[in-house]
């Protein structure tokens, strides 16, 4: 049996098929004739047409006979019989298909939470399993069973928050959502490796000025040739942002985790970090940002730390603003200070704000009220 039908093919075959032998039942029903009568119309013995009934073929001499019985001409049943019988081929290679896809399932269902995966990309969970993993391999452009290979199914380099829980299931879930979103916003522009440099100096420029949306920033990663997309978090997966390559070009994928301008701007100033510094390679690590994880320990998120802060302020410059040493003073006057500094310097308060929290750790500056993203 021929077990590679298309899913075109599949979609087209009944879930189950009635054998003609059951519409001749159903014509003699409709006709108040008893099979004895059409056996006598048919040129049949009772005992043959009886043997028949229960199931086998129209044959061309017996077509013949059921035109002459019941006026219905010979080549409707054969019909009948031919596409019968292409209906049944084809319910037996869906139904072997089907059980493998149901195998697929179960590897898949180890590392992915499918029922959540469904339903995010909108795949009918009615259609067959078949149908479900031949749409899910559309969409990743590569077999479904290879996601457990790809390197966003590693996370290589996920900073995990140890006071978080975290379902990994769901964390690779979002992983591929992520590569799926990305790959369906490729960029109109060639990535070359100076463009997330200077994709972050526009960010931070556009941010100081206030006249920057997340709108604004798709547009300047996009115009370098980075994607840019969201995609909503999902249960125990803290997420704020990842950065990964997707069929040869960078990809920024933020949550919304936190409506927050500033930690937005700086969550893909970071993951830009990664991107110009570390994903100069074929085989590109995945990088993924949680809240309060982005690890002063590991080599590649202290650079795209210090990138994206170098970024938003100049090293030298943000010293200079330290200098009237905020840390010593109470949160209120330590919130007067920086913004004072940032009509001096004529940066963005809630920048100013957002690094000041995260050089000293000082996330409960609440007083502080966070720009909503745009």
């Amino acid at each position: 049996m021929n077990i590679m039908a298309t899913s075109k093919e599949i979609q087209a075959t009944p879930f189950a098929v009635a054998h003609p032998t059951e519409i001749i039942k159903d014509e003699l029903k409709a006709r108040g004739l008893t099979q004895r009568e059409l056996a006598q119309r048919m040129d049949m013995q009772t005992s043959n047409l009886s043997r028949f009934l229960k199931g086998e073929s129209i044959t061309p001499a017996i077509a013949a006979k059921l035109e002459v019985a019941l006026d219905i001409p010979a080549e409707f049943w054969l019909n009948l019989q031919a596409q019968y019988e292409i209906d049944s081929r084809n319910i037996a290679v869906r139904d072997e298909q089907e059980q493998a896809a149901i195998n697929v399932e179960k590897m898949l269902s180890n590392i992915i939470n499918l029922p959540e995966l469904y339903k995010r990309l909108g795949i009918n969970p009615s259609l067959f399993i078949q149908q479900k993993l031949d749409i899910l391999k559309e969409l990743l452009g590569f077999p479904v069973l290879e996601i457990s290979s790809q390197s966003f199914a590693l996370q290589s380099c996920f900073k995990k928050n140890e006071k978080q829980g975290i379902d990994e299931r769901n964390e690779t879930t979002w992983l591929t959502l992520a590569f799926i979103d990305a790959r369906k916003n490729r960029p109109s522009e060639t990535f070359k490796q100076e463009n997330a440099q200077t994709a972050a100096r526009q960010v931070a420029e556009a941010a100081h000025a206030n006249q920057l949306s997340e709108a604004g920033i798709k547009h300047i990663l996009d115009a370098n040739g980075i994607a840019y997309c969201v995609v909503p978090k999902l249960e125990k997966t803290p997420i704020d942002a990842a950065s990964m390559m997707v069929e040869g070009y960078p990809a920024v994928i933020t949550t919304h985790r936190y409506n927050d301008m500033s930690r937005l701007i700086f969550n893909v100033l970071h993951e830009l970090g990664h991107i110009f510094m570390h994903m100069n390679q074929v085989n590109a690590p995945v990088f993924v940002s949680s809240e309060y994880s982005y690890s002063r320990e590991n080599k590649e998120e202290k650079e795209a730390n210090e990138f994206a802060e170098n970024t938003l302020i100049p090293q030298e410059t943000w010293r200079k603003m330290m200098a009237a040493k905020t840390i010593s003073l109470s949160k209120q006057s330590i919130l007067r200070t920086l913004k004072q500094l940032s009509d001096n310097y004529k940066f963005d308060f809630n920048l100013v704000v957002w690094r000041y929290k995260h050089e000293f750790n000082q996330y409960d500056l609440y007083s502080a009220k966070a720009q909503k993203i745009v």
